[in-house]
């Protein structure tokens, strides 16, 4: 609860080529190089940890909490792509949220559209084919606010709850996406949780 805003200040993955971009490669004089870093650099740097920080024991916290549902069974080790079994299905879990370019009623009206886009514009090195279960987290009022949802344990635990409770795997979830001129098949199924 002490995270009062969400603002990366960098993008995910891309803090060694902002800092060569930015600051190395632009700086000729030590003073300034330091004097820069410390008025922007700081900042970005403190944000982007505090943001990651957040996304991951939030997401530890709601996996653990998928993971002990009694129709779940958890993986024992780390497997790559695999978090969960459900309905004899592998899963890998993407806890997220509505991409900002995408459009809110469209991932309400169908949501397995929104799957197919979430695969199709993962970044190369994040890159997976997997089945995935995607928990999207979405403020309908502010979507800018998704990300409070997050740590809302209670609204959340409760809507992933009901959903296990009912939800199975069925043909229909099954997803076929592209991805570097390559096609793709996966059983995907997402639940979006609103306030």
């Amino acid at each position: 609860m002490k995270v009062k805003s969400f603002s990366w200040g960098v993008i995910q993955g891309q803090l060694e080529q902002k800092i060569q971009a930015e600051y190395v490669r632009v700086f000729v004089r030590y003073d300034e190089l330091l004097g820069r870093v410390k008025a922007r650099l700081h900042e970005d740097v403190t944000n982007y940890v505090i943001c990651t920080w957040f996304n991951h024991w939030t997401t530890v916290l709601i996996e653990e909490h998928i993971s002990a549902h009694s129709k779940v069974v958890p993986t024992l080790k780390n497997v790559k792509g695999i978090d969960i079994f459900f309905d004899d299905q592998p899963f890998d879990l993407k806890v997220t949220y509505i991409p900002r370019d995408y459009s809110v009623s469209e991932a309400m009206k169908n949501p397995k559209d929104l799957a197919v886009w979430m695969y199709e514009n993962q970044g190369a090195q994040r890159f997976g084919a997997d089945n995935r279960l995607f928990v999207v987290l979405l403020d309908k009022h502010n979507p800018e606010k998704s990300w409070e949802l997050k740590r809302d344990f209670p609204l959340v635990f409760q809507k992933i709850d009901d959903f296990f409770d009912k939800e199975k795997v069925l043909k229909t979830d099954e997803v076929v996406f592209a991805f570097d001129k390559n096609t793709y098949t996966a059983v995907s199924t997402v639940l979006i949780i609103t306030n």
